[in-house]
C-alpha cells in the first residue's frame, strides 16, 4: 500500500489544507457562509487542482465533524450549525442531475419554482458540466445561461452559492455573469510550507528533503497537493529517482499524462481556445517575437472576457512546463572567416594615433566581436541562444594560427549560450559543417580523398560535424539528437571535393611530379592551380536519411540546395545533386535546411511532386556573419522551435548588422512539411 496517490478520494485526515480544524484566510468566505457581491462566489481551479477536495473540505469544517460524507456521494446534505452561524451545507455534482434534482436544487438545471432553503444554507456546486459553443459535452450538460439563472433564484432565496469551475467553465459563464461577478472570484493559492511539510511527514525518512530540493530547484511542483502528491508518490515509487530531481519530474510528467490524463483535462478541456492561443502566444513573446492578435482570438477574449491574471500564473505549472515548454532558440550562423579579411563595424578612415582611439571608442572591430557582444545582451534580457548551428567556412584557410582563433571564440560563444528544459546537461550546443574554405586544397590531389579534411576534423574535434575525414561513408556522424525537444539535426558535409583542381593538364602534371618523388613540392604548386570548389552529398549519406516519428528535423551543410536571387556566375557554385539531395531530405521528413556558403540571407519552400506523400522543404541560407566580401549587411538566421507534446512549430527570421545594432527582419512560420506559411497569431490558435 503506498502512502502517497494523488487521485484517491477525500479524507479529512488527509487534508493538508484543513488539517486539525485549521482554516486558511482565502476560504473563510466560503467557511462562514458570506454573502457574495453578486449571485455566487466563483472558485476558479484548473482541473487535477483539488476543486472536489476542496468542496468536500468546506462542507467537513462547517459540519464540524469527521464523519462528513462518504467519499461516493455526489449529494451531500449537513445539517446543523456551522462556523459563523450559518444554517447548513448542501454540496451537488452537477453530473448528476437526478442528485441535484432531489436536493431541490432544480433550479441550476433550468427547472421551473424556487428552491427552497433554510436562509444563509451554503450551497456547493461542483463539476457545472456547462454546454460548449459548439454543442453539449454529455447528457447531462447545462448551459451557461440556465446555471447564471440558477445561481441567481438561490440567491435570492436566501442562500449562499458557492461554485467550482475551471477557467473554462468560468469563460462560458462570463458573458451571463453580473457586473459585480468579478469581486466574487477566488483563487486558491499555492501551498504554503506548512501545507507541504504535512504532506511530507507523511514519509518523514526522506520526503521533507524532496520538498527542500524541490522548494529550491523546482517549486512548480509545490503548487498544488495533486502536484506535489504525485512528485511524491512518484519518489515513493522510484526510490533510486530521489537525488535525480530531472529524471524524478520526467517520471512524473509520465505519470500524469498516462494514469491521469493531466495535459488532456488541465490544457485541454479546463481551458477555452482562447485561453491556449494565450499561453502559445505568450511563449513565443517571451522568446523575442511580435505575436499580433487574430480576429479570431479578439472575438473569443471579447466574448469569454480576458483571461483573468492568475491564469497567467498556470504556466508555470511544471507538468504544462514540460508538454508546453518554452521555445527552443537557434541561431544559424555562418561563413566567419576566421584569420581572413572581415569587415569593419566602424569605418576608420583616418589611421592616426587620435583616429584608432575615437574608433575604438566608438566599438570598433569586426561583425564577429559584435555579435558576441550582441549575445551578453541577450543574455542579460534572457534570450540568448540555446544553440548554435555554423554551416561551415569557420576560417579562411585552414591554418593552425586561425584555427586557435576560432576555437576560442567558439568557447566564448558557448559560454553564453542559455540552458533549456529540453536540453541535458551532456547534449551538444554548437554543432558544425565545413566550408570549402575549411578544405586543405593543398591535399586536393592526395590519392586520400578524405585528407583534405583531416586538419579541420582536428581542429574542431570537440564539436560534432560530418567526419568528412571518414572514408567509410557508414561511421561518419548523420544525427545529432536532442531526445527530450523531440529534436534532430542531420549534419551533411557538402565540401567532400572542396579544392578539385580544374584542368586535366594540372592534374597530369602534379601526377608525373609526385610519382618522381616531389609529393611536397606538388602540395606547394596546387595552391596555384585553377580549382573548383562543388558543393555534393555523398549518396551512400543520402541513402541513410530517414523519417522518425515524433521529431522534428533540421538540416545543416554549406552549399546552396538552390538557386539564390544574387547572380554568380561561377561552376559549381551549388550543390550538383540537389535534387538528389532534396528528395531524400523531403522523404525523411526534414522541415528546414540550413545553409551558408553565398553570404546571403535567404529563404525557399520547395516540394517535389508525386514523388510521395506532399511534403514541402524549406531552405535557408544566412547572411556570412563575419567575411567583409559580401554585398549585403552580416547577419545570422534564428530558428525558433515551439514544442507542444510531440508536435513541433517553427518560425525564422534573419538578424542583421545595420548601423551597429543587430536587427531582426519579420518572421515566417509554418509547420514541419505544410504547404502554406501561417502568422504567427494565427499558428498560435488551436487546429493552426
Amino acid at each position: 500500500m503506498t502512502v502517497f496517490r494523488p487521485s484517491r478520494a477525500y479524507r479529512p485526515d488527509l487534508d493538508i489544507r484543513f488539517a486539525d480544524g485549521r482554516v486558511p484566510a482565502w476560504s473563510r468566505p466560503l467557511v462562514e457562509a458570506e454573502q457574495p457581491n453578486a449571485d455566487a462566489w466563483l472558485v476558479i481551479m484548473p482541473r487535477r487542482s483539488g476543486k472536489t477536495w476542496l468542496a468536500r473540505a468546506v462542507e467537513h469544517t462547517r459540519a464540524g465533524t469527521a464523519a462528513g460524507n462518504s467519499a461516493g456521494n455526489t449529494a451531500g446534505n449537513t445539517a446543523g450549525n456551522a462556523p459563523g452561524g450559518g444554517a447548513g451545507t448542501v454540496r451537488v455534482d452537477l453530473r448528476s442531475p437526478l442528485s441535484v434534482t432531489r436536493a431541490g436544487l432544480g433550479c441550476l438545471l433550468g427547472a421551473p419554482g424556487a428552491p427552497e432553503l433554510p436562509e444563509d444554507t451554503l450551497v456547493l456546486i461542483d463539476e457545472p458540466a456547462l454546454a460548449w459553443p459548439a454543442g453539449a459535452r454529455g447528457a447531462g450538460a447545462v448551459s451557461p445561461a440556465v446555471l447564471v439563472g440558477g445561481l441567481a433564484a438561490l440567491r435570492a432565496a436566501g442562500a449562499v452559492p458557492v461554485l467550482f469551475a475551471t477557467p473554462a467553465e468560468h469563460a462560458l459563464l462570463t458573458p451571463h455573469l453580473a457586473a459585480d461577478a468579478p469581486r466574487d472570484l477566488l483563487w486558491p493559492p499555492e501551498l504554503d510550507d506548512e501545507e507541504c511539510a504535512r504532506l511530507a511527514a507523511r514519509a518523514p525518512g526522506w520526503a521533507p528533503a524532496l520538498v527542500a530540493g524541490l522548494r529550491q530547484r523546482a517549486p512548480g511542483w509545490l503548487r498544488t497537493p495533486f502536484l506535489l502528491e504525485l512528485m511524491l508518490q512518484t519518489a515513493e515509487t522510484h526510490a533510486h529517482l530521489r537525488t535525480d530531481l530531472r529524471g524524478l519530474a520526467r517520471a512524473a510528467c509520465a505519470e500524469a499524462e498516462q494514469r491521469h490524463q493531466y495535459i488532456d483535462q488541465w490544457f485541454g478541456n479546463g481551458l477555452t481556445a482562447g485561453h491556449r492561443a494565450g499561453l502559445r502566444r505568450g511563449r513565443w513573446r517571451r522568446a523575442g517575437l511580435e505575436v499580433p492578435e487574430t480576429e479570431t482570438a479578439a472575438e473569443s477574449r471579447t466574448a469569454a472576457g480576458a483571461v483573468p491574471a492568475a491564469l497567467h500564473g498556470l504556466a508555470d505549472d511544471p507538468a504544462l512546463e514540460r508538454h508546453l515548454p518554452e521555445v527552443l532558440r537557434i541561431h544559424h550562423i555562418t561563413d566567419l572567416h576566421h584569420g581572413g579579411e572581415l569587415r569593419a563595424t566602424v569605418d576608420a578612415k583616418d589611421t592616426s594615433g587620435t583616429g584608432q582611439l575615437l574608433a575604438a571608442l566608438a566599438g570598433a572591430g569586426s561583425p564577429l566581436d559584435s555579435y558576441l557582444g550582441h549575445l551578453r545582451l541577450l543574455a542579460d534580457q534572457g534570450r540568448a541562444p540555446h544553440l548554435v548551428i555554423l554551416t561551415g567556412d569557420v576560417v579562411d584557410r585552414p591554418y593552425d594560427e586561425y584555427g586557435e582563433q576560432a576555437l576560442a571564440w567558439l568557447r566564448e560563444l558557448t559560454g553564453l549560450l542559455a540552458g533549456h528544459p529540453d536540453l541535458r546537461d551532456g547534449d551538444p550546443r554548437v554543432l558544425l559543417t565545413g566550408g570549402n574554405h575549411d578544405v586543405s586544397w593543398d591535399l586536393a590531389l592526395d590519392e586520400r580523398l578524405a585528407a583534405r579534411h583531416e586538419w579541420f576534423a582536428r581542429t574542431f574535434a570537440a564539436y560534432p560535424h560530418p567526419d568528412l575525414h571518414l572514408a567509410d561513408h557508414g561511421q561518419r556522424r548523420l544525427y545529432i539528437t536532442f531526445p527530450e525537444a523531440g529534436l534532430r539535426v542531420a549534419l551533411l558535409g557538402s565540401a567532400e571535393s572542396g579544392g578539385e583542381v580544374a584542368s586535366d593538364l594540372d592534374r597530369d602534371r602534379a601526377a608525373a611530379r609526385a610519382a618522381q618523388g616531389g609529393a611536397q613540392e606538388v602540395r606547394g604548386e596546387v595552391m596555384g592551380y585553377g580549382r573548383h570548389d562543388p558543393g555534393i552529398v555523398v549518396r551512400r549519406v543520402l541513402d541513410r536519411l530517414s523519417p522518425e516519428a515524433g521529431y522534428l528535423t533540421l538540416a545543416a551543410l554549406h552549399h546552396p540546395l538552390s538557386p539564390v536571387p544574387s547572380v554568380e556566375i561561377a561552376p559549381y557554385s551549388g550543390v550538383v545533386n540537389a535534387g538528389q539531395a532534396k528528395k531524400a531530405l523531403a522523404a525523411a521528413g526534414a522541415a528546414l535546411v540550413l545553409h551558408g556558403h553565398t553570404h546571403l540571407g535567404f529563404t525557399a519552400a520547395e516540394r517535389l511532386l508525386g514523388g510521395g506523400p506532399p511534403w514541402t522543404l524549406r531552405i535557408a541560407g544566412a547572411p556570412a556573419l563575419g567575411s567583409g566580401e559580401t554585398e549585403e549587411q552580416n547577419g545570422y538566421n534564428e530558428v525558433f522551435v515551439a514544442r507542444e507534446g510531440g508536435a513541433h512549430t517553427v518560425a525564422l527570421r534573419t538578424v542583421r548588422l545595420r548601423g551597429g545594432h543587430w536587427t531582426p527582419d519579420p518572421a515566417v512560420a509554418f509547420r514541419p512539411g505544410a504547404a502554406e506559411e501561417c502568422s504567427l497569431g494565427r499558428i498560435c490558435e488551436d487546429g493552426a
